[in-house]
Protein backbone atom coordinates (compact mmCIF):
# COMPACT_ATOMS: atom_id res chain seq x y z
CA UNK A 1 0.00 0.00 0.00
CA UNK A 2 1.36 3.45 -0.43
CA UNK A 3 2.48 5.61 2.45
CA UNK A 4 0.14 7.66 4.31
CA UNK A 5 0.38 11.34 4.71
CA UNK A 6 1.90 12.40 7.85
CA UNK A 7 -1.34 14.55 8.54
CA UNK A 8 -3.56 11.57 8.80
CA UNK A 9 -3.89 7.67 11.11
CA UNK A 10 -3.34 4.46 8.86
CA UNK A 11 -6.52 3.56 9.79
CA UNK A 12 -7.84 4.44 5.50
CA UNK A 13 -5.68 4.03 3.35
CA UNK A 14 -7.41 6.81 1.12
CA UNK A 15 -6.61 9.25 3.67
CA UNK A 16 -3.66 10.36 1.96
CA UNK A 17 -0.59 9.46 0.14
CA UNK A 18 1.92 11.70 -0.90
CA UNK A 19 5.00 10.32 -2.05
CA UNK A 20 6.44 11.92 -5.51
CA UNK A 21 9.18 10.34 -5.47
CA UNK A 22 7.64 7.12 -4.99
CA UNK A 23 5.24 7.57 -7.22
CA UNK A 24 5.92 3.20 -8.56
CA UNK A 25 4.10 2.73 -5.06
CA UNK A 26 0.99 3.57 -6.63
CA UNK A 27 1.12 1.00 -9.69
CA UNK A 28 -1.78 -0.58 -8.26
CA UNK A 29 -4.04 2.68 -8.57
CA UNK A 30 -3.38 2.71 -12.00
CA UNK A 31 -6.53 3.53 -14.56
CA UNK A 32 -6.34 2.09 -18.20
CA UNK A 33 -8.51 2.17 -20.94
CA UNK A 34 -10.98 -0.80 -19.99
CA UNK A 35 -11.33 1.40 -16.50
CA UNK A 36 -12.88 3.94 -18.00
CA UNK A 37 -16.57 2.75 -18.38
CA UNK A 38 -17.32 3.56 -14.58
CA UNK A 39 -16.13 6.53 -14.57
CA UNK A 40 -18.87 9.46 -15.53
CA UNK A 41 -18.59 13.34 -15.70
CA UNK A 42 -19.82 15.56 -12.31
CA UNK A 43 -19.00 18.94 -13.00
CA UNK A 44 -15.94 21.44 -13.33
CA UNK A 45 -14.45 24.66 -11.63
CA UNK A 46 -11.57 26.97 -12.96
CA UNK A 47 -9.11 24.12 -12.21
CA UNK A 48 -10.01 20.83 -12.58
CA UNK A 49 -12.69 18.36 -13.92
CA UNK A 50 -14.62 16.20 -11.55
CA UNK A 51 -15.82 12.32 -12.53
CA UNK A 52 -17.62 10.24 -10.25
CA UNK A 53 -17.39 6.50 -9.87
CA UNK A 54 -19.96 4.25 -10.72
CA UNK A 55 -18.38 1.23 -11.66
CA UNK A 56 -17.60 -1.94 -9.20
CA UNK A 57 -14.14 -2.10 -8.82
CA UNK A 58 -13.79 -2.05 -4.65
CA UNK A 59 -11.10 0.71 -4.70
CA UNK A 60 -13.01 3.77 -5.93
CA UNK A 61 -16.54 2.80 -4.94
CA UNK A 62 -17.21 5.99 -3.02
CA UNK A 63 -14.88 8.44 -4.94
CA UNK A 64 -14.51 10.96 -7.55
CA UNK A 65 -11.12 11.74 -9.58
CA UNK A 66 -10.21 15.20 -9.70
CA UNK A 67 -8.69 15.40 -13.46
CA UNK A 68 -6.19 18.84 -13.84
CA UNK A 69 -7.73 20.76 -16.86
CA UNK A 70 -4.94 22.84 -19.45
CA UNK A 71 -5.82 26.10 -20.91
CA UNK A 72 -6.37 26.18 -24.50
CA UNK A 73 -2.59 27.06 -25.33
CA UNK A 74 -1.01 24.71 -22.51
CA UNK A 75 0.71 21.70 -24.18
CA UNK A 76 -0.08 20.03 -20.54
CA UNK A 77 3.08 18.81 -19.01
CA UNK A 78 2.44 19.73 -15.77
CA UNK A 79 1.15 16.69 -14.46
CA UNK A 80 2.95 14.26 -17.05
CA UNK A 81 4.90 11.24 -15.04
CA UNK A 82 8.64 11.80 -16.51
CA UNK A 83 11.79 9.59 -16.04
CA UNK A 84 13.36 12.41 -14.54
CA UNK A 85 10.48 14.38 -12.66
CA UNK A 86 11.85 18.11 -12.02
CA UNK A 87 9.84 19.33 -8.56
CA UNK A 88 6.73 21.63 -10.06
CA UNK A 89 7.63 24.64 -7.63
CA UNK A 90 9.91 27.26 -9.17
CA UNK A 91 13.27 27.97 -6.98
CA UNK A 92 11.02 31.05 -5.99
CA UNK A 93 7.92 29.35 -4.84
CA UNK A 94 10.21 26.74 -2.57
CA UNK A 95 11.00 29.83 -0.77
CA UNK A 96 8.30 31.47 -0.47
CA UNK A 97 6.41 27.72 1.12
CA UNK A 98 9.65 26.79 2.56
CA UNK A 99 8.05 26.02 5.88
CA UNK A 100 6.42 23.21 3.77
CA UNK A 101 9.30 21.45 1.86
CA UNK A 102 7.52 18.64 1.06
CA UNK A 103 5.50 20.88 -0.87
CA UNK A 104 9.13 21.78 -3.22
CA UNK A 105 9.32 17.82 -3.42
CA UNK A 106 6.28 17.42 -5.54
CA UNK A 107 6.60 16.71 -9.00
CA UNK A 108 2.98 16.75 -10.28
CA UNK A 109 0.32 19.08 -9.90
CA UNK A 110 -1.83 16.33 -8.50
CA UNK A 111 1.09 15.74 -6.01
CA UNK A 112 1.53 19.22 -5.12
CA UNK A 113 -2.64 20.05 -4.58
CA UNK A 114 -2.21 16.48 -2.58
CA UNK A 115 0.72 17.61 -0.30
CA UNK A 116 -0.95 21.60 0.01
CA UNK A 117 -4.47 20.32 1.01
CA UNK A 118 -2.53 17.62 3.73
CA UNK A 119 -0.05 19.96 5.50
CA UNK A 120 -1.52 23.38 4.68
CA UNK A 121 -5.28 23.36 4.89
CA UNK A 122 -6.27 20.40 7.08
CA UNK A 123 -4.70 22.45 9.56
CA UNK A 124 -6.19 25.74 9.09
CA UNK A 125 -9.58 24.51 7.79
CA UNK A 126 -9.99 21.41 10.29
CA UNK A 127 -9.12 17.73 9.23
CA UNK A 128 -12.39 16.54 9.85
CA UNK A 129 -13.76 19.04 6.39
CA UNK A 130 -10.67 18.33 4.12
CA UNK A 131 -9.75 15.55 2.36
CA UNK A 132 -6.38 15.09 1.05
CA UNK A 133 -6.64 12.74 -1.78
CA UNK A 134 -4.29 9.43 -2.86
CA UNK A 135 -2.32 9.92 -6.04
CA UNK A 136 -3.28 7.55 -8.85
CA UNK A 137 -1.55 7.07 -12.59
CA UNK A 138 -3.28 7.46 -15.55
CA UNK A 139 -3.07 5.76 -18.82
CA UNK A 140 -3.76 7.91 -21.84
CA UNK A 141 -6.26 5.35 -23.08
CA UNK A 142 -8.35 6.11 -20.26
CA UNK A 143 -8.11 10.04 -20.79
CA UNK A 144 -8.97 9.30 -24.34
CA UNK A 145 -11.94 7.62 -22.76
CA UNK A 146 -13.27 9.75 -20.19
CA UNK A 147 -12.57 12.56 -22.31
CA UNK A 148 -15.47 11.78 -24.83
CA UNK A 149 -18.32 11.80 -21.73
CA UNK A 150 -16.43 15.05 -20.69
CA UNK A 151 -16.89 16.85 -24.17
CA UNK A 152 -21.08 15.23 -24.25
CA UNK A 153 -21.56 17.19 -21.16
CA UNK A 154 -19.47 20.32 -20.50
CA UNK A 155 -21.16 23.26 -21.26
CA UNK A 156 -20.09 25.31 -24.33
CA UNK A 157 -18.31 28.45 -22.67
CA UNK A 158 -16.46 25.79 -20.79
CA UNK A 159 -15.44 23.69 -24.34
CA UNK A 160 -14.37 27.03 -25.50
CA UNK A 161 -12.46 28.32 -21.99
CA UNK A 162 -10.17 25.27 -21.31
CA UNK A 163 -9.22 21.62 -21.92
CA UNK A 164 -8.80 18.55 -20.09
CA UNK A 165 -5.31 18.04 -19.75
CA UNK A 166 -4.56 14.90 -21.57
CA UNK A 167 -0.84 14.39 -20.63
CA UNK A 168 -1.87 14.05 -16.99
CA UNK A 169 -0.05 11.07 -15.50
CA UNK A 170 -0.93 11.48 -12.12
CA UNK A 171 -4.85 12.91 -10.78
CA UNK A 172 -5.74 13.20 -7.35
CA UNK A 173 -8.58 10.11 -6.13
CA UNK A 174 -10.64 12.12 -3.38
CA UNK A 175 -13.64 10.86 -1.05
CA UNK A 176 -17.22 11.39 -3.06
CA UNK A 177 -18.67 13.88 -0.32
CA UNK A 178 -22.06 13.43 -2.13
CA UNK A 179 -22.28 10.07 0.02
CA UNK A 180 -21.56 8.28 3.11
CA UNK A 181 -19.87 5.57 3.79
CA UNK A 182 -21.63 2.42 3.52
CA UNK A 183 -21.62 -0.34 6.21
CA UNK A 184 -21.18 -3.66 4.98
CA UNK A 185 -24.69 -5.76 5.00
CA UNK A 186 -26.91 -2.26 5.43
CA UNK A 187 -27.65 -1.25 2.43
CA UNK A 188 -31.69 -2.80 2.27
CA UNK A 189 -33.66 0.47 2.72
CA UNK A 190 -31.09 2.68 3.45
CA UNK A 191 -31.96 6.15 3.17
CA UNK A 192 -31.19 8.36 0.02
CA UNK A 193 -28.40 11.60 0.51
CA UNK A 194 -29.00 15.12 -0.64
CA UNK A 195 -26.57 17.17 -0.73
CA UNK A 196 -25.72 20.71 -1.50
CA UNK A 197 -22.49 22.39 -3.09
CA UNK A 198 -22.07 26.37 -2.83
CA UNK A 199 -19.30 28.25 -3.74
CA UNK A 200 -18.99 31.48 -1.49
CA UNK A 201 -16.50 33.46 -2.98
CA UNK A 202 -14.97 36.61 -0.70
CA UNK A 203 -17.03 37.21 2.84
CA UNK A 204 -15.98 40.30 3.47
CA UNK A 205 -15.00 44.02 2.24
CA UNK A 206 -11.44 44.83 1.80
CA UNK A 207 -10.47 47.83 4.20
CA UNK A 208 -6.77 48.11 3.78
CA UNK A 209 -4.78 51.18 3.39
CA UNK A 210 -2.76 50.20 0.46
CA UNK A 211 -6.48 50.48 -1.75
CA UNK A 212 -6.03 53.88 -3.63
CA UNK A 213 -8.42 56.49 -3.74
CA UNK A 214 -9.37 55.41 -7.44
CA UNK A 215 -10.49 51.97 -6.31
CA UNK A 216 -12.24 52.87 -2.97
CA UNK A 217 -15.75 51.87 -4.39
CA UNK A 218 -13.85 48.09 -3.09
CA UNK A 219 -14.29 49.05 0.53
CA UNK A 220 -18.60 49.48 -0.30
CA UNK A 221 -19.30 46.82 -2.82
CA UNK A 222 -18.09 43.73 -2.71
CA UNK A 223 -16.13 41.66 -4.78
CA UNK A 224 -18.45 39.61 -6.21
CA UNK A 225 -20.86 41.69 -7.42
CA UNK A 226 -18.57 44.13 -9.04
CA UNK A 227 -17.04 40.90 -11.11
CA UNK A 228 -21.08 40.15 -12.63
CA UNK A 229 -20.61 43.18 -14.44
CA UNK A 230 -17.70 42.21 -16.46
CA UNK A 231 -19.22 38.38 -17.03
CA UNK A 232 -22.02 39.69 -18.15
CA UNK A 233 -19.85 41.97 -20.40
CA UNK A 234 -17.95 38.85 -21.68
CA UNK A 235 -20.72 36.75 -22.11
CA UNK A 236 -20.19 34.39 -19.59
CA UNK A 237 -23.69 35.04 -17.92
CA UNK A 238 -26.94 36.44 -18.77
CA UNK A 239 -28.19 37.51 -15.80
CA UNK A 240 -26.69 39.22 -13.04
CA UNK A 241 -26.73 37.20 -9.53
CA UNK A 242 -28.69 38.45 -6.69
CA UNK A 243 -26.44 36.43 -4.29
CA UNK A 244 -24.35 38.64 -1.88
CA UNK A 245 -21.45 36.56 0.15
CA UNK A 246 -21.74 39.27 2.88
CA UNK A 247 -24.60 37.63 3.75
CA UNK A 248 -23.83 34.09 4.05
CA UNK A 249 -20.59 35.09 6.06
CA UNK A 250 -22.64 37.15 8.29
CA UNK A 251 -22.79 34.99 11.26
CA UNK A 252 -26.20 34.61 11.70
CA UNK A 253 -29.02 31.98 10.45
CA UNK A 254 -30.71 34.44 9.14
CA UNK A 255 -28.11 35.96 7.09
CA UNK A 256 -27.07 32.93 5.88
CA UNK A 257 -30.88 31.84 5.18
CA UNK A 258 -31.09 35.43 3.01
CA UNK A 259 -28.16 34.16 1.11
CA UNK A 260 -29.30 30.57 -0.02
CA UNK A 261 -32.59 31.88 -1.30
CA UNK A 262 -30.85 34.50 -3.26
CA UNK A 263 -28.43 31.71 -4.64
CA UNK A 264 -31.51 29.40 -5.35
CA UNK A 265 -32.82 32.17 -6.98
CA UNK A 266 -29.67 33.02 -9.37
CA UNK A 267 -27.58 29.61 -9.10
CA UNK A 268 -25.38 30.13 -11.52
CA UNK A 269 -22.18 28.35 -10.59
CA UNK A 270 -22.51 28.98 -7.08
CA UNK A 271 -24.84 26.36 -6.38
CA UNK A 272 -25.74 23.08 -7.29
CA UNK A 273 -28.14 20.20 -5.51
CA UNK A 274 -27.33 16.58 -6.05
CA UNK A 275 -29.70 13.62 -4.85
CA UNK A 276 -27.17 10.06 -4.40
CA UNK A 277 -24.92 11.95 -5.90
CA UNK A 278 -27.13 13.00 -9.37
CA UNK A 279 -27.42 16.51 -10.01
CA UNK A 280 -30.83 18.12 -9.72
CA UNK A 281 -30.34 21.55 -9.19
CA UNK A 282 -27.86 24.05 -10.32
CA UNK A 283 -27.63 27.05 -13.24
CA UNK A 284 -29.27 26.52 -16.32
CA UNK A 285 -27.44 25.81 -19.19
CA UNK A 286 -29.05 29.33 -21.25
CA UNK A 287 -28.75 31.06 -18.02
CA UNK A 288 -32.34 31.73 -18.04
CA UNK A 289 -35.25 31.38 -15.33
CA UNK A 290 -34.63 28.60 -12.83
CA UNK A 291 -38.86 28.23 -12.23
CA UNK A 292 -38.43 24.96 -14.12
CA UNK A 293 -36.01 23.77 -11.87
CA UNK A 294 -37.01 24.70 -8.48
CA UNK A 295 -40.41 23.07 -9.42
CA UNK A 296 -38.71 19.45 -10.01
CA UNK A 297 -36.56 20.16 -6.86
CA UNK A 298 -39.41 20.70 -4.77
CA UNK A 299 -40.88 17.00 -6.07
CA UNK A 300 -37.36 15.34 -5.74
CA UNK A 301 -36.92 16.46 -1.73
CA UNK A 302 -39.38 14.12 -1.38
CA UNK A 303 -37.44 11.52 -1.06
CA UNK A 304 -35.19 13.12 1.65
CA UNK A 305 -37.79 15.19 3.93
CA UNK A 306 -41.28 14.66 5.43
CA UNK A 307 -42.56 17.76 4.43
CA UNK A 308 -45.80 19.18 2.73
CA UNK A 309 -44.96 19.07 -1.13
CA UNK A 310 -45.25 23.23 -1.78
CA UNK A 311 -43.16 23.73 1.77
CA UNK A 312 -40.13 21.72 0.80
CA UNK A 313 -37.54 23.88 -0.67
CA UNK A 314 -38.01 26.55 1.94
CA UNK A 315 -37.73 23.95 4.72
CA UNK A 316 -34.47 22.95 3.31
CA UNK A 317 -33.42 26.01 2.54
CA UNK A 318 -33.89 26.38 6.79
CA UNK A 319 -31.91 23.45 7.20
CA UNK A 320 -28.70 24.13 5.19
CA UNK A 321 -28.84 27.52 6.95
CA UNK A 322 -29.30 25.91 10.69
CA UNK A 323 -26.27 23.65 10.00
CA UNK A 324 -24.04 26.22 7.84
CA UNK A 325 -24.10 28.13 10.87
CA UNK A 326 -23.70 25.99 13.77
CA UNK A 327 -21.01 24.24 12.52
CA UNK A 328 -18.86 27.67 12.07
CA UNK A 329 -16.92 26.30 9.04
CA UNK A 330 -17.64 30.02 7.65
CA UNK A 331 -16.84 31.24 10.21
CA UNK A 332 -13.30 29.37 9.87
CA UNK A 333 -13.21 30.52 6.29
CA UNK A 334 -13.53 33.56 6.69
CA UNK A 335 -10.98 34.12 9.23
CA UNK A 336 -8.56 32.36 6.20
CA UNK A 337 -9.77 34.33 3.74
CA UNK A 338 -8.50 37.50 5.61
CA UNK A 339 -5.01 36.36 5.83
CA UNK A 340 -5.23 39.02 2.62
CA UNK A 341 -5.15 41.62 4.87
CA UNK A 342 -3.08 44.08 2.85
CA UNK A 343 -4.90 43.88 -0.52
CA UNK A 344 -3.88 42.97 -4.04
CA UNK A 345 -2.59 46.50 -4.01
CA UNK A 346 0.15 45.68 -1.02
CA UNK A 347 0.51 41.84 -2.18
CA UNK A 348 1.44 42.57 -5.40
CA UNK A 349 3.91 45.48 -4.17
CA UNK A 350 5.32 42.69 -2.08
CA UNK A 351 5.33 40.16 -4.31
CA UNK A 352 7.79 43.06 -6.59
CA UNK A 353 10.29 43.13 -3.39
CA UNK A 354 10.41 39.00 -3.19
CA UNK A 355 10.91 38.50 -6.58
CA UNK A 356 13.51 41.45 -6.95
CA UNK A 357 15.97 40.20 -4.87
CA UNK A 358 17.74 37.10 -4.63
CA UNK A 359 18.38 36.22 -1.37
CA UNK A 360 17.42 37.34 2.40
CA UNK A 361 20.48 39.00 3.26
CA UNK A 362 20.66 41.60 0.17
CA UNK A 363 16.76 42.06 0.98
CA UNK A 364 16.94 43.18 4.05
CA UNK A 365 19.92 45.06 3.68
CA UNK A 366 18.36 47.21 1.58
CA UNK A 367 15.15 47.46 3.65
CA UNK A 368 17.40 49.07 6.35
CA UNK A 369 17.65 52.29 3.98
CA UNK A 370 13.92 52.86 4.36
CA UNK A 371 12.97 56.53 5.34
CA UNK A 372 13.18 57.60 9.12
CA UNK A 373 9.33 57.54 9.03
CA UNK A 374 8.76 54.03 8.69
CA UNK A 375 11.90 52.99 10.24
CA UNK A 376 10.24 52.86 14.13
CA UNK A 377 7.63 50.64 13.03
CA UNK A 378 9.94 48.56 11.44
CA UNK A 379 11.58 47.55 14.65
CA UNK A 380 8.26 46.90 16.45
CA UNK A 381 7.87 43.74 13.92
CA UNK A 382 7.45 40.20 14.84
CA UNK A 383 9.99 38.06 13.87
CA UNK A 384 9.70 35.62 11.16
CA UNK A 385 7.20 32.55 11.14
CA UNK A 386 9.65 29.73 9.76
CA UNK A 387 10.45 27.23 11.92
CA UNK A 388 6.62 27.18 13.57
CA UNK A 389 5.40 23.97 14.53
CA UNK A 390 1.51 22.78 13.37
CA UNK A 391 -0.07 25.73 11.40
CA UNK A 392 -2.82 28.08 12.54
CA UNK A 393 -3.88 31.32 11.27
CA UNK A 394 -2.75 33.09 14.64
CA UNK A 395 1.23 32.03 13.55
CA UNK A 396 0.46 32.98 10.07
CA UNK A 397 -0.23 36.83 10.74
CA UNK A 398 2.32 39.41 10.22
CA UNK A 399 0.93 41.20 13.17
CA UNK A 400 -2.32 41.97 14.92
CA UNK A 401 -5.45 42.55 12.83
CA UNK A 402 -6.29 45.94 14.33
CA UNK A 403 -2.50 47.24 13.16
CA UNK A 404 -2.46 46.11 9.86
CA UNK A 405 -6.01 48.03 8.34
CA UNK A 406 -3.40 51.10 9.17
CA UNK A 407 -0.84 50.22 6.58
CA UNK A 408 -0.27 51.95 3.21
CA UNK A 409 1.96 51.02 0.06
CA UNK A 410 5.01 53.07 2.08
CA UNK A 411 4.44 50.73 4.37
CA UNK A 412 4.50 47.47 2.28
CA UNK A 413 7.69 49.01 0.41
CA UNK A 414 9.49 49.18 3.38
CA UNK A 415 9.40 45.53 4.27
CA UNK A 416 12.22 42.87 4.83
CA UNK A 417 12.82 40.21 2.06
CA UNK A 418 11.36 38.14 4.69
CA UNK A 419 8.30 40.22 5.79
CA UNK A 420 7.47 40.58 2.11
CA UNK A 421 7.43 37.18 1.77
CA UNK A 422 5.06 36.37 4.83
CA UNK A 423 2.45 38.51 3.13
CA UNK A 424 2.85 36.93 -0.59
CA UNK A 425 2.40 33.59 1.38
CA UNK A 426 -0.68 34.54 3.56
CA UNK A 427 -2.06 36.42 0.24
CA UNK A 428 -1.83 33.25 -1.41
CA UNK A 429 -3.50 31.03 1.49
CA UNK A 430 -6.42 33.37 1.34
CA UNK A 431 -6.51 33.19 -2.50
CA UNK A 432 -7.27 29.34 -2.25
CA UNK A 433 -9.88 30.11 0.56
CA UNK A 434 -11.65 32.62 -1.39
CA UNK A 435 -12.39 30.26 -4.67
CA UNK A 436 -12.82 27.15 -2.39
CA UNK A 437 -16.39 24.84 -2.03
CA UNK A 438 -18.39 23.68 0.28
CA UNK A 439 -19.89 20.31 0.34
CA UNK A 440 -22.82 19.77 3.05
CA UNK A 441 -24.44 16.35 2.67
CA UNK A 442 -27.21 14.92 4.29
CA UNK A 443 -29.53 11.58 4.78
CA UNK A 444 -32.78 10.83 7.61
CA UNK A 445 -31.20 9.45 10.15
CA UNK A 446 -34.58 7.26 10.15
CA UNK A 447 -35.80 5.41 7.02
CA UNK A 448 -39.54 4.68 5.86
CA UNK A 449 -39.90 2.50 8.52
CA UNK A 450 -38.46 3.97 10.87
CA UNK A 451 -35.14 2.47 11.23
CA UNK A 452 -31.71 4.48 12.33
CA UNK A 453 -29.01 4.63 10.04
CA UNK A 454 -26.26 6.33 11.81
CA UNK A 455 -22.82 7.22 11.17
CA UNK A 456 -20.02 6.96 13.55
CA UNK A 457 -17.72 10.10 11.48
CA UNK A 458 -20.91 12.04 11.37
CA UNK A 459 -22.98 14.91 12.92
CA UNK A 460 -26.68 14.97 13.70
CA UNK A 461 -28.56 18.11 12.61
CA UNK A 462 -32.08 18.70 13.52
CA UNK A 463 -34.06 20.69 10.89
CA UNK A 464 -35.57 23.30 12.56
CA UNK A 465 -39.11 23.46 10.94
CA UNK A 466 -39.76 20.17 11.17
CA UNK A 467 -38.05 18.79 13.94
CA UNK A 468 -36.82 15.49 11.27
CA UNK A 469 -33.29 14.18 11.96
CA UNK A 470 -30.20 14.01 9.68
CA UNK A 471 -26.99 12.81 9.83
CA UNK A 472 -24.35 15.30 8.05
CA UNK A 473 -20.99 15.87 7.05
CA UNK A 474 -19.41 19.08 5.73
CA UNK A 475 -16.32 19.28 3.22
CA UNK A 476 -14.24 22.05 1.91
CA UNK A 477 -13.55 21.30 -1.72
CA UNK A 478 -10.94 22.90 -4.41
CA UNK A 479 -7.92 23.82 -2.19
CA UNK A 480 -5.35 24.15 -4.37
CA UNK A 481 -1.73 25.63 -4.63
CA UNK A 482 -2.14 29.36 -6.08
CA UNK A 483 0.79 30.22 -8.10
CA UNK A 484 3.08 33.03 -7.35
CA UNK A 485 3.45 33.89 -10.74
CA UNK A 486 -0.52 34.67 -11.22
CA UNK A 487 -0.18 37.65 -8.76
CA UNK A 488 0.42 40.43 -11.49
CA UNK A 489 -2.48 38.90 -13.32
CA UNK A 490 -4.56 39.24 -9.72
CA UNK A 491 -3.65 42.42 -9.66
CA UNK A 492 -4.86 43.40 -13.42
CA UNK A 493 -8.06 41.03 -13.39
CA UNK A 494 -8.92 43.27 -9.86
CA UNK A 495 -8.19 46.71 -12.06
CA UNK A 496 -10.21 45.49 -14.66
CA UNK A 497 -13.18 44.25 -12.37
CA UNK A 498 -13.22 47.93 -10.94
CA UNK A 499 -12.72 49.26 -13.82
CA UNK A 500 -15.64 47.87 -15.39
CA UNK A 501 -17.96 48.16 -12.61
CA UNK A 502 -17.00 52.14 -12.32
CA UNK A 503 -17.81 52.25 -16.22
CA UNK A 504 -20.91 50.04 -15.41
CA UNK A 505 -22.47 52.94 -12.17
CA UNK A 506 -21.66 55.85 -14.54
CA UNK A 507 -23.66 54.62 -17.49
CA UNK A 508 -26.20 53.45 -15.22
CA UNK A 509 -25.84 57.14 -13.55
CA UNK A 510 -27.17 59.19 -16.76
CA UNK A 511 -29.55 56.92 -17.90
CA UNK A 512 -31.46 57.81 -14.23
Amino acid sequence: MPTSCPCHGPEDPFDGAYAANKLEELKEFELHEEDAEGWLYRGEGSANIVLAYHGRRPSFIGRVLRLRKASKKDDGTQNQVKKEPKPVLSEEEAKLWREWPNMSKATTSAALAHVFACEVMQPLLGEDHVDAGLLVFLTTGFLEAVSRDVLAKQREWRRNDSKMDMTAGVALLITDHSLFPIVPGRVKDLPQTITIEIKPKWGYLPDAATISEENSVKRHVTRFAMHQHLKLQQGKIKTMSKYCPLDLFSGNVEGIHKALVQMFETPQNNIRIFLKGVEIFGGPEDGGSTNELMVALEEKLGAVMVAPEGERVLIFQRLVASVLNKSKVLDQLLRLQKLDTYAIEGANLAYSKFTGMTDDAGADDESEAGSEEVGAEIDSRPVSTVGFGRVCIENLALEPEDTQKKRDKAWIKSLSWEESRCVVRNFLIAATAKDCGIMLTLRPLYNEHGTPFSVPSASVATCPTTGQQYVSKIAFLDLDTKRLKKIPVYYSLDQQIVDTYKACSQQLAKLL
